[in-house]
This record gives structure tokens, C-alpha cells and sequence, in this order.
């Protein structure tokens, strides 16, 4: 799944549009929601400072191993 599809149902649990969260994390509106939507990528910076806003830990998860079958 993709940042932004997580992002968007917590930002709409806050109380919150995009343009709230470029408010608060320090971008342009339309910066969020090209970020949003997908037409741009997300930096560390930007990430950080949008999960601080939402409340949200960034976490580094291992992926889950597939077991081989044969």
C-alpha cells in the first residue's frame, strides 16, 4: 500500500483537508495534494513532518517471506 492511501483516511480521522496538513507540515496546498494523489513522491523531510502533525511513528517493518512451495 502506498504512503498517501494511508494517509488520507487519517488525515480525514483528524478532522483535517489536505490543505489543513500543508498548513501544519510547512508546503503549499497544492504540493499536498500532488503528494496525495500521487503525481509526486514523498521526501523524508515532508513524510516526517506530516506524520508529526498526524500524530503517526514512522516504523521499518521486514517484509514477510513467502514460503517456497516446491
Amino acid at each position: 500500500m502506498k504512503v498517501s492511501e494511508q494517509m488520507r483516511p487519517l488525515i480525514n480521522e483528524k478532522g483535517l483537508n489536505p490543505s489543513d496538513l500543508a498548513h501544519l507540515v510547512g508546503c503549499s496546498p497544492q504540493y499536498m495534494h500532488n503528494l496525495l494523489n500521487g503525481s509526486r513522491r514523498w521526501n523524508e523531510t515532508t513524510l516526517r513532518k506530516a506524520c508529526d502533525a498526524l500524530g503517526l511513528e514512522i516504523k521499518l517493518v521486514p517484509k514477510k517471506l513467502k514460503e517456497n512451495n516446491n
